[in-house]
């Protein structure tokens, strides 16, 4: 902590509530940062910084200029909300050519460094320190298996530990967002436009365990893409990125509310994020019927379930008849991961052909190592086939490389009308605004890791986490839907027959917890058609809303309970951790009138049969109060129409 005699505060800005503030100070030759929330320290004050080549920020006070901005918008293909109403107070420093702006909102603060003069521009490193008043609690991931001990390839799927600063290995990267808990206050930092730039880890000093500091990739100078799945970085440039001024860089985002709810209900990524331009009018949120996790499971059917035509035809001949719009072909349609090659046993113009016929789109997966400078040629190639877009897969880094692909594969594919899903990446950074057809992010320790992880993770606890920590980056490709469910004790990974732990209610109250556009129905259609009520629901699900409030007895570990509504309906969800719970859940958020419930939920034996459930239909009014026990690892799923 730096003391406060030594600070000479530059600028400050609070918000239009008065809550939040940022504050920019000069302590010797560093400028550092503070961060408070109604008069509370949440963070002391920490050096911040850009080094850019040529360019020294000027000594002494700089020239600063305030500003208030409305960042309020009618977002047609946000999933919280179809308006952001929300306005900041700004000031923007001028250091000499090098500016930083302070945004500060209801909803938290930001900040941007950028370089005004024109031209190119080499960033060399980014100073970031991260220093928490009093000692919260913190919710971090850590990379998962570095590739060649380079903590910054790896694929950000790692489960969320819980606990204080200094327990945080120093030897490993923590991705974000990340998120501290106090008393009566949550911060989650985060970013947003990253723009061919790397993205913000962090790490703890060896020395400090009660600081953390950035951590990011440095541009890659040598690439190795021999084996067709990933890009892996063999050597590396002594800077950042390369950029051409004038320009700005990414917004370091600090979301802040009274409690973990508050968090959920933030929307400052997105309020934060370029607006689209153009028609993104064709873009079409949806439900997908997928293969992958289910190992193409089809029972019952008169050949060999596997990657071939027949299969693929099942499985559109299941999404036609539930609603579902999209049908993915997941790894294995291409010979060798050679994306211009299909194997023999698929015919996909036989397939497409189908498929339109029956009002079902088809999104073909991909390595993104095949698509490197290839993006014009074979989604051109695939979009004038009739296909509607690409899961993109194992990019395993977030160096500056990477964010350039990113929006430029969304500009490629959206000038083809194409929709993207981008998958085994780091969070995502409001890229959805700018291009509406990216429909879907990764980075996230989701439902394929059961197919490898067995009971000693707990996906229970976890999956609560992650609505208080990578789900506040925005939308992602969690595949929920399981039909198989166990308790943990008799939990086993399987890759041919995965299985979910918690109950079958736990994975339908996540169609409705975690924002996608892209929902997969993760299980065999099999399954699903010997449940087409349970089915059903889960199909009617939607994936953008008119409001989403998350309930203030919302709190990491222990329960996850949300009230959205979409025109006149109402839903809520919620999902319990290791201990069976009973919700109250009053209904005094509906209007007048009477109201038909759908109702799913556990049923006295979901305890010992985590499959069973029940699903049933009431009426009912404002004035009452649902009772809703809840078994452990259990939930439940609810909408409320009007009574016809």
């Amino acid at each position: 902590m730096l003391p406060e005699a030594a600070l000479a505060a530059l600028m400050t800005v609070t918000s239009p509530d008065g809550a939040n503030t940022i504050t920019v100070s000069r302590k010797g030759d560093q400028i550092v940062y503070a961060v408070s929330r109604k008069g509370r320290p949440l963070l002391e004050a920490a050096p911040i910084g850009l080094d850019v080549r040529g360019l020294t920020p000027a000594a002494g006070a700089p020239k600063v200029e305030t500003f208030a901005r409305d960042l309020s918008a009618d977002l047609p293909f946000y999933t919280k909300r179809a308006r952001i109403d929300l306005k900041a107070n700004g000031a923007t420093a001028d250091f000499g050519g090098l500016t930083l702006t302070l945004l500060a909102t209801d909803q938290g603060v930001a900040y941007r460094w950028g370089v005004a003069k024109e031209g190119p521009a080499e960033v060399l490193s980014e100073t970031f320190g991260l220093d928490p008043a009093g000692e919260p609690e913190l919710l971090y991931a850590y990379n998962n298996s570095p590739y060649r001990g380079d903590l910054l390839q790896n694929s950000f799927e790692s489960p969320h530990n819980r606990g204080p600063i200094a327990q945080i290995d120093p030897k490993r990267l923590v991705y974000l967002p990340l998120t501290l808990l106090y008393k009566d206050a949550a911060l989650a930092l985060t970013e947003a436009e990253l723009r061919a730039f790397p993205g913000l880890n962090l790490r703890r000093p060896e020395d400090d365990p009660g600081r953390l500091v950035a951590l990011m990739a440095k541009l890659p100078t040598k690439e190795d893409g021999s084996n067709r799945r990933q890009s892996r970085v063999t050597a590396r440039a002594d800077l950042l990125a390369h950029a051409q001024g004038p320009r700005q860089f990414p917004w370091r985002v600090f979301m802040m509310a009274d409690n973990p709810a508050g968090l959920y209900d933030n929307d400052l990524v997105e309020a934060l994020s370029e607006p689209a331009q153009g028609d993104f009018s064709w873009v079409r949120p949806g439900q997908v019927a997928w293969e992958w996790w289910n190992h193409w499971g089809l029972d019952d059917v008169p050949f060999a379930p596997g990657v071939n035509t027949a299969t693929y035809c099942a499985y559109i001949d299941f999404a036609a008849r539930f609603g579902l719009p999209y049908v993915i072909m997941d790894e294995g349609w291409a010979q060798n991961l050679d994306v211009m090659k299909i194997i023999p046993q698929i015919d996909l113009p036989a397939i497409l052909a189908h498929a339109k016929a029956k009002g079902v789109a088809i999104v073909l997966w991909c390595t993104w190592q095949q698509l490197i400078g290839r993006q014009e040629e074979i989604l051109g190639h695939y979009a004038k086939m009739g296909v509607a877009g690409f899961k993109i897969d194992f990019f395993d880094r977030d160096d500056a490389l990477v964010a350039d692909f990113l929006y430029k594969t969304a500009e490629v594919a959206a000038k083809h009308r194409l929709v993207l899903a981008y998958h085994g990446i780091h969070k995502p950074t409001g890229l959805s605004r700018t291009f509406p057809n990216v429909l879907a992010y990764e980075g996230v320790f989701g439902l394929e890791q059961t197919k490898w992880t067995g009971n000693g993770t707990d996906f229970v606890t976890n999956d609560i986490r992650l609505a208080f920590g990578r789900l506040l980056a925005g939308p992602t490709d969690y595949t929920p839907g399981a039909m198989r469910n166990a308790a943990r004790p008799n939990f086993r990974a399987n890759g041919r027959r995965p299985m979910s732990m918690g109950t079958r209610t736990r994975q339908a109250a996540l169609f409705m917890l975690y924002d996608t556009n892209f929902r997969m129905l993760c299980d065999s259609p099999s399954a699903y058609e010997r449940e087409p009520d349970f089915t059903r629901f889960l199909a009617s699900v939607p994936l953008t809303w008119d409001d989403t409030r998350c309930d203030p007895t919302s709190e990491p570990d222990s329960r996850l309970l949300v009230h959205r509504r979409k025109g006149a309906d109402h839903w809520y969800a919620a999902i319990v951790g290791a201990k069976p719970q009973t919700i109250k859940l009053p209904l005094d958020g509906l209007g007048p009138g009477a109201y038909v419930a759908t109702i799913l939920r556990d049923s006295p034996i979901t305890e010992s049969v985590p499959t069973d459930y029940i699903l049933q239909h009431r009426e009912v009014t404002a004035k009452d109060t649902l009772t809703l026990p809840c078994a452990t690892g259990g939930g439940f799923l609810i909408k409320i129409a009007p009574k016809p």
